[in-house]
């Protein structure tokens, strides 16, 4: 540890530990209603197999429409990821053709959020088969007008991405202990060269990179007891799902599960 304690932290010596790589796509909001076409939605039709944030999912008799595991009501589709869309690089991250959240509006609001492994949300990774539409008794006429609004992810790029500044964040990235002043001052230093030099954390739809939180950092742990690493989040200034706030979807490491969270 005392190699750590006096090792430099300048901007120079540390960018390279602090940098990780990020994907962020181009969003295409669609809508079939031409009413509500302006300059930041497209007249067009859904696509069940794409990859995008609402409209209507990709079923099958293998990946049929799910119910909550709490109050047993047909879930809110959320998001979807097919692999193919992917860039090489981070196709790794998924194990089946589509990646599906779905949650229920109901128990997630009720606290649900604060639990990765709520009954009121479901991840699955589902392989792409023959499409069927969805039961008379999943829809919910109080869904429509949001099932109009689709916003597709396409074209993803690569992208820097690094962590915040908060010298607690900055601390943990390089496994270093914070708790002398010195080693403080220095990354209070390393905070303001990063600011001037504009190296921020990304805000939005991303997948892998560093964590923005709304709040206080937090460590998601697989039922394993490994701490689990993010897969994609959704920022509310890109898109807002269910109350706002921002979501991450986060595998293991070890065993592949994956889970979600929220902070708001």
């Amino acid at each position: 540890m005392a190699k750590k304690q006096t090792e430099s932290l300048t901007l120079e010596d540390v960018r390279p530990r602090l940098v990780r790589t990020a994907f962020v796509p181009a969003l295409v909001a669609v809508t079939d209603e031409p009413d509500y076409v302006d300059d930041e939605t497209v007249l067009g039709a859904d696509d069940v197999t794409a990859s995008k944030v609402g409209g209507a999912p990709f079923l099958s008799k293998e990946a049929p429409a799910p119910r909550c595991g709490e109050c047993k009501q047909p879930l809110r589709f959320v998001l979807q990821l097919r692999r193919s869309d992917l860039p090489q690089a981070a196709q790794a991250s998924l194990s089946g053709e589509l990646l599906q959240l779905f949650w229920c509006d109901d128990c997630q609001s009720s606290g649900g959020a604060e639990n990765p492994w709520s009954k009121g949300a479901l991840i699955r990774e589902v392989a792409l088969g023959e499409p069927i539409e969805p039961g008379e008794e999943d829809e919910d006429d109080e869904d429509d007008e949001d099932a109009l609004s689709v916003t597709f992810l396409r074209d993803w790029r690569e992208v820097e991405d690094y962590p915040s500044t908060l010298v607690e964040s900055l601390a943990a990235a390089l496994a270093v202990s914070p708790k002398s002043e010195a080693t403080r001052e220095r990354l209070e230093a390393l905070a303001e060269a990063m600011d001037e030099a504009e190296l921020e954390t990304l805000d939005g739809v991303k997948l892998a990179g560093w964590p923005r939180w709304v709040a206080e950092p937090e460590t998601v742990k697989c039922k394993c007891k490994t701490p689990m690493q993010p897969v994609l989040q959704l920022g509310e200034s890109a898109v807002v799902v269910g109350d706002g706030g921002t979501t991450w979807i986060v595998a293991c490491p070890a065993c592949g599960k994956k889970a979600y969270f929220c902070q708001q």
